[in-house]
């Protein structure tokens, strides 16, 4: 009989592949908030900037009220567009890394099952030929696993270039709402200086 520890080899193969599944899973957060956080963020300090006028002049802001909205509505609409896309793509890698991360534990449960019945046989014979069949199963499941587990790696090298059209869409969006909200920023400093 051979001395094989079966479960330690599926074991580490599940440990391995959880331990990519997170690493992809915490590049496509940090992806989200560099695209989507960050410049939203951005617009929104620009916001706050023209409400904090507001204590100097309600009636100054208030006029400008309806334009910063068009602005912000504008802006998140453009955020829609752009992370529609980056989120289809997300979606694609993680039922990919879903995909493979399945094959390896069920995989590896076959495996492991199979071993668990060679090693209740009694007769030498049937032992010995369920043993082959676990040797040429183990066999595969090792290399289906490596694959797998490629796969797992190769969707983390993905996230970046996945993203980076989305990035610059949504920073580009920004930086137009931010201007335009400096602008009325402007406007109301003007509004306020009349007033005073």
């Amino acid at each position: 009989m051979p001395n094989v520890n079966y479960e330690g080899i599926v074991d580490d193969f599940i440990k391995e592949a959880q331990a990519t599944t997170i690493r992809t899973a915490n590049a496509l957060q940090l992806q989200y908030k560099i695209i989507v956080v960050e410049p939203t963020n951005q617009v929104d300090t620009v916001v706050q900037n023209i409400e904090d006028r507001r204590e100097e002049s309600p009636k100054c802001v208030e006029v400008k009220e309806p334009e910063v909205e068009i602005v912000v509505d504008n802006f998140h609409d453009e955020i829609n567009v752009c992370g529609s896309i980056a989120v289809k793509t997300s979606e694609g890698i993680m039922n990919d890394v879903n995909t493979a991360t399945q094959e390896i534990v069920f995989d590896g449960y076959n495996v492991l099952k199979l071993y668990q019945k060679c090693k209740n046989y009694k007769n030498s014979i049937l032992k010995n030929s369920c043993y082959a069949k676990l040797t040429v199963k183990a066999t595969l499941y090792i290399k289906n696993t490596r694959r797998s587990i490629n796969t797992i790696k190769g969707a983390k090298s993905r996230v970046p270039a996945v993203f980076s059209e989305a990035d610059e869409c949504t920073h580009k969006a920004a930086d137009l709402a931010i201007v335009q909200l400096n602008a009325i920023l402007t406007e109301v400093a003007s509004c306020i200086n009349e007033t005073i």
